[in-house]
């Protein structure tokens, strides 16, 4: 994509923006040993392996804490996007699709990115927005997404499954993409921030 991009919504010239997401997990070896390191601060303050720490709760405890906390912060994903500062809309380009959009680890759930660029090829609905790098039309689709925190598990007994489907959060976020381009458009950028959260899921169809 060329280096300046036009809001499609016509608001004018859109800006990359480099973003932290807190709630999307990426492999950081050192991230992960400083949040592992901090477990023992905070399960057993008062009874650490290692003599050369206090044994005051509070101290011990903060340090458990801020480990966990810089650990976290070090294995989360940052990327960046492009976004328009009148509309607030946002664009996901090939790499932050695929970074931003995934599956869960155990394959329940669809990959998000291959499941949208296949509805984008299959989609006959055209937006009414045109795709910035190459001028087309895009197509536009609607995904429908769960709370993956609450969603109804294949293998487990149909009353927990009942119980489970009465607290599920099911919506559907609407993308404007061009397949060619390999680019989405959300004109809400509440969103892509609900898409790209590691607990939305899309449900596979189970026979």
């Amino acid at each position: 994509m060329s280096a300046e991009v036009q809001c499609p919504a016509g608001c004018g010239l859109m800006n990359y923006k480099t973003k932290r997401n807190l709630k999307i997990r990426v492999f950081d070896p050192l991230g992960y040993a400083m949040m592992i390191c901090g477990i023992p601060f905070i399960a057993a303050p008062d009874n650490l392996p290692f003599e050369f720490f206090t044994s005051n709760l509070i101290v011990n405890g903060g340090i458990g804490v801020g480990l966990l906390l810089l650990g976290a912060r070090r294995a989360s994903l940052v990327t960046t996007d492009l976004r328009c500062n009148t509309c607030n809309g946002v664009i996901l380009e090939s790499k932050s699709i695929d970074q931003k959009l995934k599956g869960d680890l155990l394959g329940l759930s669809e990959n998000k990115a291959e499941y949208i660029r296949t509805a984008l090829s299959s989609s006959t609905e055209e937006s009414e927005y045109a795709c910035p790098d190459c001028g087309e039309k895009m197509r536009h689709i609607r995904v429908p997404i769960e709370d993956g925190e609450h969603r109804s598990n294949p293998i487990a007994p149909d009353i927990v499954e009942d119980i489970q489907n009465l607290t599920t959060v099911s919506r559907t976020v609407e993308i404007d993409g061009c397949k060619g381009c390999d680019m989405l458009w959300f004109k809400k950028a509440k969103w892509e921030k609900l898409l790209s959260k590691d607990s939305t899921i899309i449900l596979k169809t189970w026979i």
